[in-house]
């Protein structure tokens, strides 16, 4: 078996896994790569031959990867990306480039943090391509495991980490309650749940672990969530809302206070602290970088700094 994937995987086998992993079906696998249905059953004959072991399991459903069968389609994704990501870093090279570094952020990153410690890194080393990418967390984490990204700024607990990622606390990040300095009670010297409740609210999407923590707080001050919200997930697009309606959210307060600094909005004096995670970044445990070292040293720094203001 050992001397099988030493001299004889290769990555064509991988890829009739994943191709078998994404359709069930031989002949559906045989269409997505554009082979012939014997060539993906000769193919997996001669991997399971190999190996000593059965990759997948045949149901009326379908065909289902084993244990073994979802280890080297990981391995496979794992190594599609570090190939794709070789690529994309050589052709940077042949352009002038000295490297790239490609990161990951969420919400919580993008204000201050992350901008900052762009910046600082672009004016250390001029000629290295930095690129980012604000998916959804999952697939974050994906691309991270597959080797497409090099680092990922979120909140998220390192209990819930895959144990293959290594987490490093930046910041605590606890969230306050702002209205737009437009609105009519923006100027009020005293404020209530029960009065702002029926208020135009920036809600969360359903089935976020925000949106949950959210309709905990409203729970536990015996109140329902605002009927009036505008519901979105995204950081940027709040701060425009707030900037042109008249509205409430619960935001970060490091993104409360940016957008305090720019006039959009007023921090109220009420206890809005949703219990979220700290932002972390988090990479894979393998060696990193000389790149990834430095960035996540001018993380660290950008978020002492605005941790300071």
């Amino acid at each position: 078996m050992l001397d099988f994937v030493q001299r004889r995987l290769t990555l064509r086998h991988l890829r009739v896994l994943e191709a078998m992993h994404a359709t069930g079906k031989l002949s559906a696998a045989a269409d997505l790569l554009n082979v012939t249905q014997p060539a993906v059953s000769k193919t997996l004959s001669e991997l399971e031959k190999g190996l000593g072991q059965t990759l997948f399991a045949r149901s009326k459903r379908g065909l289902h990867a084993t244990v073994l069968g979802e280890r080297l389609i990981a391995l496979g994704r794992r190594l599609e990306g570090e190939l794709q990501r070789s690529s994309d870093e050589m052709r940077t090279i042949l352009n002038g480039a000295l490297g790239e570094l490609q990161i990951g952020a969420t919400n919580a990153a993008l204000p201050q943090v992350l901008p900052d410690a762009l910046a600082a890194m672009k004016k250390a080393h001029p000629l290295i391509t930095l690129t980012v990418r604000t998916h959804a967390l999952s697939d974050l984490i994906g691309e991270l495991r597959q080797g497409r990204l090099d680092l990922v700024l979120a909140r998220l607990p390192p209990h819930e980490m895959p144990a293959d990622l290594e987490g490093q606390m930046l910041m605590r990040q606890p969230e306050v309650l702002v209205i737009s300095t437009q609105h009519p009670l923006a100027q009020q010297r005293h404020w209530s749940w029960d009065a702002l409740q029926g208020e135009a609210w920036i809600g969360h999407l359903p089935g976020t672990r925000t949106r949950a923590l959210h309709d905990r707080l409203w729970a536990k001050l015996g109140l329902p969530p605002p009927a009036n919200q505008i519901v979105c997930g995204d950081a940027m697009l709040s701060l425009a809302l707030l900037r042109r309606m008249p509205l409430l959210a619960i935001l970060s307060r490091p993104l409360a206070r940016f957008a305090a600094q720019q006039g959009l909005v007023r921090i109220l004096p009420l206890e809005a602290d949703l219990g979220l995670a700290e932002l972390s970044v988090w990479h894979l445990r393998s060696p990193q970088s000389p790149w990834v070292a430095e960035f996540k040293r001018l993380l660290a720094s950008a978020a002492r700094e605005v941790e300071a203001a």
